[in-house]
């Protein structure tokens, strides 16, 4: 537009100079102006991308570097292009294109670090490219279709209590036992306890142990922990519709996603399942130590308020069972729901999620606020351990009473 409108004034000025050499210059400026943009209209060059991300499955909170691929589909000249693309969790700026030249017969690369993402399963795309020929003097907006899939899972800490609690061990230890009684078909068995009754003894593992085993009849495959995750978004005070989905979000909950994810491979460390369950007792996402990969993938998938994502079909408790509870506000109701997670005589651990930090969150006096279900919860036997969304995750795991220790 700048070249027009400069082509037209020299134009004008040579006229009432009379002046040929600019009236042809004018002339010939806005002819070229003219031509290139009604070429760029007709001939935009048809651009084909590919997307690769590194690393290929991302963590919340961290970083991801796309890299884009950019060819034409048919021959053409040099041309240079200003690229950016499309994202699901929030509009990248005009500033953040990054200028190529994609050469004759070649293909280009333009790279974006994408920082403090958000866990779930994003769309990225369509590219959008502008298209710059002729030193500049036209441009075009191109839409280049084509989506690539990014999977952000919850950040996992460790503190490595997995390798070194006896009550986190259990699993192993019972594998191990089951392992040496005689394989999958035989019963479960461990060390004999004071108490147990004599005639649960199994005397071939006994003397393969060199020590009394007992059998474990009720527990098959893997010793199994349960993690309980409440996904209603009346259970996170701070919730709110995310910008341009309108979804629900919340920080807290992001916080305790995270604590469920890492609860779970530390007692996968120890050779245990883990069940994250919702307060109706639906299975949000089953850990093995073999699956881990799977199970990040299902969290990612997890949102608030999502009853697709969630299986009702979940084995009772079992008995000694350990069950930790990550929660925030929770109604009369819900603490009825949380009792029913824990099977016959288990002492359960309930993290409990103050939001007093976040702006958006009311005063914490309501009933169901984090102070009064942890108050309730202590009535009630559980285990009650306090904590802030802001707070250290690997920190309050390593609390004592969270994991076993």
């Amino acid at each position: 537009m700048a070249a027009l409108v400069a082509g037209v004034a020299v134009g004008t000025i040579g006229s009432f100079l009379t002046s040929a050499p600019l009236v042809f210059g004018g002339v010939v400026l806005v002819m070229l102006v003219v031509a290139t943009v009604v070429s760029l209209a007709v001939r935009t060059p048809e651009l084909v991308v590919s997307r690769r991300f590194a690393p290929d499955r991302a963590v919340a909170g961290w970083s991801v570097v796309e890299t884009m691929t950019i060819r034409r589909r048919e021959p053409g000249g040099s041309v240079t292009l200003r690229v950016r693309d499309t994202l699901s969790w929030r509009t990248m700026a005009t500033d953040e294109s990054v200028v190529a030249t994609l050469e004759r017969g070649a293909s280009v690369e333009a790279a974006f670090e994408h920082d403090d993402l958000p866990r779930g399963r994003h769309r990225v795309g369509p590219a959008r490219i502008e298209v710059i020929e002729a030193f500049g003097l036209a441009q075009r907006l191109v839409t280049v279709p084509g989506r690539g899939e990014l999977v952000v899972v919850p950040e996992v800490v460790s503190v490595g209590r997995g390798r070194e609690s006896r009550s986190l061990g259990e699993g192993s230890r019972q594998r191990r036992d089951h392992s040496a009684a005689g394989g999958q078909d035989d019963p479960i068995t461990r060390e004999y306890r004071r108490g147990d009754p004599m005639r649960r003894v199994h005397w071939k593992a006994s003397a393969r142990q060199g020590e009394l085993m007992v059998r474990q009849e009720e527990q098959h495959g893997l010793p199994s922990a349960r993690v309980v995750l409440p996904v209603r978004s009346e259970n996170w005070r701070d919730a709110h519709p995310a910008l341009g989905s309108g979804e629900p979000v919340s920080d807290g909950f992001e916080w305790a996603v995270s604590q469920a994810a890492s609860i779970a491979l530390e007692y996968g460390m120890a050779g245990s399942q883990t069940r994250v369950v919702s307060l109706t007792g639906g299975t949000v996402a089953l850990h093995d130590p073999s699956m881990t990969p799977v199970f990040l993938d299902h969290l990612a998938d997890l949102r608030l308020d999502d009853a697709a994502e969630i299986d009702e079909r979940t084995p009772e408790p079992s008995p000694r069972e350990p069950v930790i509870a990550v929660v925030s506000s929770l109604s009369r109701l819900d603490l009825d729901l949380l009792s029913q997670a824990r099977g016959p005589g288990v002492p359960g651990v309930a993290l409990v999620v103050h939001l007093d930090a976040h702006p958006l969150t009311p005063d914490d006096r309501s009933v169901d606020s984090p102070t009064a279900v942890a108050s309730l919860l202590r009535e009630s036997g559980w285990q009650v351990v306090e904590a802030d969304s802001t707070a250290d995750r690997a920190e309050v795991l390593a609390t004592r009473g969270v994991l076993g220790g």
